[in-house]
């Protein structure tokens, strides 16, 4: 069975995460580490700006406000009110992953999540009426982040379950939980509880159920917002008595089987914990858009800088990928703004349109556009063998070509192995504070004074919420402030 393909330990995995979770200060994260996580942070905050401009992201708000505790005191992106940390982390992980723009974790090119989402808005629960630090802060999120590195490499699942069974950031309720106990005050003996609390909420494991076949793509995809909220509810319950399992990563029937694998390998957990950092693993994204096509988005856009960009001298466009670029990602037009984020047409028609990356490819004009729908008309897809192999084995590593055929004769073409913005690939310096900018831009806000000062050194902060306050405003009037700048 595939299960012993990797050997169980008798050790206690869990006691020594829930240690490691509530022991590790900020003194034991290495400079090159908190500097990662500086960026992931600001990335994440820009994306959630921004993306709660989205109708969608706006109806979440509503709902947590609606639902929720003013009185609790937690921040929500996009108001001035505030509601209960558990549904303020809903709405605030829904806002970073709105666009599909924020963070992920990868290796080797192979994704694994979307943890700033879930990890931060944990974080953003916790500043209440008490005065969080910085310090605090980032580290409670960068050892959140080290266990949720460690727990999903070490139930990914053989290539067989893959395409049986699978999450993207269900997992991402654990590293939420230990983010927002370290800033709640949770007593270190109630760490182990609040995991096992947090790994039982966790949301079951969805990605082959996002209605590939029957569009729009379901709004919670990634499920980072569930995650969020899951990993709160979590250390609340712990707080007010209530017990979850123990050793909740441990035996044949632990976290790893609950979340649908077939593997475990517990030497990921905790072999050199607290040593080595695997945080530092991080991937930032270049499009708003399924990180599967990103490739595709990539070579599209140096093939088309070096055509003649005019669609009535192009005779056709062809798409070279795996299998299921054509197959799910291939849907024109799209429904919404979500379902747009996986329309692989309608997002390389906003490339051949011009449009600045971020909300400007998924607002009304640009679903509506005629200029896109005629372009679109240009494309074909084809499955590239070695291509799908890649995407469907171990690696999961997606990669394109792209060929625009002139009506000269002319052939350009551009090839991309994998997402630029990971380790294989990583971004230029000062790449991410410009789209942290752009982002911010697009909500209005800029990218000066306190809030970058927070953004950029948020440790040097006394009161973190504070100097993050021009997040927590009302959004229509951050954009009528972005309108009036125009």
């Amino acid at each position: 069975m595939a299960e012993d393909l990797v050997p169980f330990s008798s050790s206690d995995v869990t006691g020594r995460i829930a240690a490691f979770a509530a022991s590790a200060g900020p003194g034991d994260i290495p400079e090159p580490v908190r500097e990662i996580w500086r960026q992931h942070i600001a990335d994440t905050l820009a994306c959630a700006a921004a993306g709660a401009a989205l109708p969608i992201a706006a109806e979440l708000r509503r709902f947590a406000l609606a639902h929720g505790n003013p009185g609790a005191g937690a921040p929500v992106i996009g108001s001035n009110a505030t509601t209960s940390p558990m549904l303020a982390a809903l709405s605030n992980a829904f806002a970073a992953n709105a666009l599909d723009f924020d963070d992920g974790f990868e290796r080797d090119g192979k994704g694994m999540g979307h943890p700033g989402a879930s990890l931060v808005a944990a974080a953003l629960a916790a500043l209440g009426d008490s005065p969080v630090t910085g310090e605090a802060f980032l580290a409670a999120i960068i050892i959140g982040a080290e266990v949720n590195n460690r727990l999903i490499l070490s139930v990914q699942p053989s290539a067989e379950r893959f395409h049986e069974v699978y999450g993207i950031g269900q997992h991402q309720s654990v590293g939420a939980a230990i983010t927002y106990a370290r800033l709640r005050g949770l007593p270190a003996e109630e760490m182990e509880n609040a995991i096992g609390l947090a790994a039982s909420l966790t949301a079951i494991p969805s990605l082959h159920k996002y209605n590939w076949s029957h569009r729009p793509i379901i709004t919670l995809k990634d499920f980072v917002a569930p995650a969020a909220q899951a990993g709160v509810q979590g250390v609340e319950l712990a707080l007010h008595g209530v017990h979850g399992p123990q050793r909740v990563f441990d035996g044949p029937q632990g976290y790893w089987r609950m979340v649908g694998s077939d593997r475990f390998d517990p030497v990921q957990m905790t072999a050199t914990l607290g040593t080595e950092w695997l945080a530092a693993e991080g991937a930032f994204k270049t499009y708003p858009a399924c990180r599967w096509i990103a490739p595709a988005l990539e070579a599209f856009e140096i093939a088309w800088r070096k055509s003649v960009r005019e669609p009535a001298r192009i005779e056709r466009i062809i798409i070279h990928s795996f299998a299921d670029v054509g197959a799910k990602m291939g849907h024109f037009p799209p429904a919404n703004a979500i379902d747009a984020q996986f329309s692989l047409p309608h997002l390389l028609g906003c490339i051949a349109t011009g449009r600045t990356a971020g909300a400007p490819w998924f607002d009304d004009q640009a679903l509506s556009d005629e200029k896109i729908r005629h372009f679109v008309s240009l494309l074909s897809f084809e499955t590239d063998p070695a291509m799908d192999a890649a995407m469907k084995g171990s690696l999961r590593r997606p990669s394109a070509r792209v060929e625009i055929c002139q009506t000269d004769g002319r052939r350009i073409s551009a090839m991309v192995e994998c997402p630029l913005g990971g380790s294989r690939r990583p971004l230029p310096p000062g790449a991410i504070w410009q789209k942290v900018g752009l982002l911010l831009d697009q909500a209005g806000l800029d990218l000066s004074g306190e809030l970058e000062a927070a953004l950029r050194r948020p440790e040097t902060e006394t009161d973190l919420r504070k100097a993050l306050s021009a997040l927590f405003r009302d959004y229509r009037s951050r954009r009528a402030n972005a309108s009036a700048r125009s």
